[in-house]
C-alpha cells in the first residue's frame, strides 16, 4: 500500500468520527433540554395559571369553577398531579378550608379534593340524588336554567367518582328499590348507606327480620288495661254520691267586681213541644239569614226548625236527642254556619220538623256562653233601671174636687 492510500484511509477514519461526535452533542443537547423542561413545566404552569383562573368568589358556582379550571388544565396539558396544588391559590371561604382540612397525601389528589370541596358545599353524591329526585318544574324560570341544573344533579350523581356501565345502572335500580320500600324498611335500611345492589339486598333482609322480631316482641307483651272514664247517658240522672274532700270553690276577691248572677235557663222539653215562655232568646244569623234563636242551657245540641234552613238537605245522618223525661228520638243531622257579633261558627244541628221554635241553640255551639252571658247583663241592668225610678207626685182628682169647692168658703 502506498503513502497516499494511508493518508486518504485516515482521512475517512477522522471525518467518520466528527460526525459520530457531532451527532452525540446533538443527542446529549436535546436529553439535556427535556430534563430542563421536565424539571421547570410544574413551576411554569402555576406561573401560567394565573393568566386564565380567577380568585373563587361568593358569586361563582363551585361546580362550574372547577369545570372551567378542568377545561382550561386539559386545554394547556398541564399535569393532573398538579391540578390540586395549582388550584389551591385560587380558593377562598369554605372550599378553602375543604383544601386545609385534608391531610397531606391527600391534598395533591385532585379527584379528593374536588370530592370533598362538593361534599362541604352541599353537592355531595347523597345530596344530589336527594336533590334530583325532589326536582319539580318552576314556570317563573327559563327552561334551559333548569335543564341545565337537573343535568348537573344528574352528573354528580350518577358519575360521581368515574363508575362504569354496569355501577351506574345498579345506582338506579337502588334509587328505585328504596323508594319502594315502606317507611320502616326504608328508614332502617339507608342507615346502612348501601353503595351496590348486592349491599342492598343484605341490608333490606337485616331490616326485615329487626321489624319481625319487633312485631313478636309486642305481641308477646300482655295488653295492657285500659280503663275508660265513666261518661252518663244523656237524659240519665248522675249516681247520687258525695267526695270525702269538697271540692275547690272558685269564690271571687274584694277587690274583684262582682259577677252576674241569673237563673240557668232551661228551654223544657222539646221532644213533647214543651218551651217555657220565659226563655231568653236573642238575633242570630243562621247561613246569612237573621233568626230567633231560644236559649237553652239544659240542651246539649241545637236544634232548628226545617222551615228555617235555606237550604235543607235530607242526609244519612242521624242525630239522637234526649228529653229530661227520658224519651230519646233519633232526628236528621245538617251542618250549619251561625253568627253572631262574638264571632261565625260551623256546627252539626239536629233537624227537628215538630220544633216549637224556629231555632234552639244549644251548648254544643261555641258561641253560647257569651250570648247567655250579654242576655244575662242585659237583664240585670233592665232591672236596676226598674228599680232607680222614683214615682211622680201627682195628685189626686178628689183632693183637686177639694180643693175647688173649699175656695168658695173663707175657711
Amino acid at each position: 500500500m502506498s503513502i497516499e492510500e494511508v493518508v486518504r484511509h485516515l482521512a475517512e477514519i477522522s471525518r467518520r468520527q466528527q460526525v459520530i461526535t457531532e451527532q452525540l452533542t446533538a443527542r446529549q443537547d436535546l436529553m439535556e433540554q427535556q430534563l430542563r423542561q421536565a424539571a421547570g413545566s410544574s413551576q411554569f404552569s402555576e406561573v401560567s395559571a394565573h393568566r386564565f383562573i380567577t380568585k373563587l368568589s361568593d358569586l361563582d358556582d363551585i361546580d362550574a369553577y372547577l369545570h372551567t379550571f378542568e377545561v382550561i388544565a386539559e386545554r394547556e396539558r398541564w399535569p393532573k398531579e398538579s391540578w390540586a396544588r395549582m388550584l389551591a391559590p385560587f380558593l377562598t371561604g369554605e372550599a378553602q378550608r375543604a383544601y386545609f382540612a385534608l391531610e397531606t397525601p391527600k391534598n395533591d389528589d385532585y379527584k379528593a379534593l374536588k370530592k370533598e370541596i362538593l361534599a362541604r358545599m352541599g353537592l355531595s353524591n347523597i345530596s344530589a340524588a336527594q336533590q334530583f329526585s325532589q326536582w319539580s318544574y318552576d314556570d317563573k324560570q327559563p327552561v334551559r336554567t333548569q335543564a341545565a341544573n337537573l343535568s348537573r344533579l344528574g352528573r354528580l350523581w350518577l358519575l360521581g367518582g368515574d363508575p362504569t356501565a354496569v355501577q351506574v345502572a345498579e345506582k338506579l335500580v337502588i334509587e328505585k328499590m328504596m323508594r319502594a320500600l315502606p317507611r320502616r324498611l326504608r328508614t332502617l335500611t339507608s342507615m346502612r348507606n348501601p353503595d351496590s345492589l348486592a349491599a342492598l339486598v343484605e341490608a333490606v333482609e337485616l331490616a326485615e327480620a329487626h321489624v319481625a322480631r319487633e312485631t313478636g316482641e309486642r305481641a308477646a307483651l300482655p295488653p295492657r288495661r285500659v280503663n275508660a272514664p265513666w261518661r252518663p247517658v244523656e237524659g240519665t240522672a248522675r249516681p247520687g254520691s258525695r267526695p270525702a274532700v269538697p271540692s275547690p270553690v272558685n269564690e271571687p276577691m274584694p277587690t274583684e267586681p262582682t259577677t252576674l248572677s241569673a237563673p240557668a235557663w232551661t228551654a223544657g222539653c222539646v221532644v213533647h213541644r214543651n218551651v217555657p215562655p220565659e226563655a231568653p232568646t236573642r238575633k242570630v244569623c243562621l247561613d246569612g239569614k237573621t233568626q230567633t234563636a231560644t236559649l237553652d242551657t239544659g240542651s246539649a245540641i241545637t236544634l232548628v226548625h226545617p222551615n228555617t234552613l235555606k237550604y235543607h238537605q235530607e242526609g244519612k245522618g242521624r242525630v239522637p236527642i234526649t228529653c229530661i223525661h227520658g224519651d230519646t228520638r233519633h232526628v236528621p243531622a245538617q251542618r250549619v254556619t251561625i253568627a253572631t257579633k262574638s264571632g261565625s261558627w260551623r256546627i252539626e244541628v239536629g233537624v227537628v220538623p215538630d220544633l216549637p221554635v224556629p231555632l234552639l241553640l244549644g251548648r254544643d255551639w261555641p258561641g253560647f256562653d257569651d250570648l247567655l252571658t250579654h242576655h244575662q247583663a242585659r237583664s240585670a241592668r233592665a232591672k236596676k233601671n226598674s228599680k232607680g225610678r222614683a214615682p211622680r207626685d201627682r195628685q189626686p182628682a178628689l183632693m183637686a174636687t177639694e180643693s175647688d169647692r173649699g175656695a168658695d168658703s173663707s175657711s
